[in-house]
């Protein structure tokens, strides 16, 4: 007894961040309960092309569009209260590592020394960047999603410039050769289940709207546990060592919404639409810059700068050997 006392006094609280994903969790559960509870007094009410829309009001259709619309949009701001597994695209998130120089130590101390001196031309190069970000902002108003996305794209937390933050092409591959490792096997897993069951719900006369949005529900749910609790993907096929080097964690709006394909209204239309833009806000990331997305690359990624500490229930995993 007094060995578990110990074990527990000295086990680290959980952070804040960590007890946001709790509050997201249980109010994902209740939202998927309501739906269940709804499908059996009035199904009508999942109807999603009847039921959908500002003028149909307070809906429980309309409630689940703008809740997962707010957690697809939360995707696109680098400053929302989300992990760095979801952040790591931005540049302002990539602190690089000695592995991104050739040299090592010795090529890293010059860097830095040649840093120092250059301090004072790149603080001004910031104020000045910062400025023309603050006026493009201010003057991108009828063309905000690309002038908004670049503006804070460039905000950088350090003084890095572009070259210094781009890891040889040697690294590049490597990196992208670890990372199709792990997606592969889940975009294949996951095309393969999706048809499977929506052809045994059809083949049963049970695939419709009501169902489709259920199903939706369940999978909104479950990308919240896969967080918290546990992850079917990470252990059965990407091997990653947790969330904040998940190479898919911004995939969750796609994967949600998979069931809504075939159902045709503005409901799914729009929520696809959203979270495709999310899906290529990230793949366009790596595409461009895949060092932010590897702790050989990137500090924030590693174990011992992490603050986020989501494996608080779930433990890491050993990862997969990198190649």
């Amino acid at each position: 007894m007094r060995a578990m006392t110990n074990t527990n006094q000295h086990r680290p609280p959980a952070t804040r961040l960590f007890k946001h994903y709790v509050v997201q969790l249980l109010l994902r559960l209740a939202l998927f309960a309501v739906g269940i509870w709804i499908f059996c007094v009035d199904p009508d009410q999942l109807n999603i092309t009847s039921e959908f829309g500002p003028l149909r009001g307070l809906t429980f259709v309309n409630v689940c569009f703008v809740l997962m619309a707010l957690d697809l949009a939360s995707k696109l701001r680098p400053n929302a209260k989300i992990a760095m597994g979801s952040k790591k695209q931005y540049g302002a998130y990539h602190v690089p590592t000695p592995r991104m120089f050739p040299g090592g130590i010795a090529e890293l101390r010059e860097h830095a020394r040649a840093l120092w001196e250059q301090m004072p031309h790149r603080i001004e190069q910031a104020v000045a960047n910062t400025y023309q970000a603050v006026q493009e902002t201010a003057h991108g108003v009828f063309e905000a999603g690309r002038q908004l996305a670049y503006s804070i794209d460039v905000l950088r937390v350090l003084p890095w410039p572009e070259e210094d933050l781009t890891a040889s092409e040697r690294m590049r591959a490597s990196i992208r050769r670890h990372r199709t490792r792990e997606i592969v096997p889940v975009i294949v897993f996951w095309i393969v289940f999706n048809v499977a069951l929506g052809l045994i719900l059809e083949r049963f006369g049970a695939f419709n709207e009501r169902t489709a949005l259920l199903w939706t529900l369940f999978y909104f749910l479950f990308d919240m546990i896969s967080v918290v609790l546990w992850c079917p993907l990470q252990l059965a096929l990407m091997r990653n060592r947790c969330c904040t080097t998940c190479q898919i964690f911004n995939w969750d709006g796609v994967m949600t919404v998979t069931p809504l394909v075939t159902t045709g209204c503005w409901f799914s239309w729009l929520l696809m639409f959203f979270s495709l833009v999310v899906l290529v806000r990230w793949e366009l990331a790596f595409a461009r810059h895949p060092e932010r997305f590897d702790e050989r690359t990137n500090a924030s990624l590693q174990c011992t700068n992490c603050s986020d500490k989501l494996c608080y229930l779930r433990k890491p995993l050993t990862p997969r050997r990198m190649g």
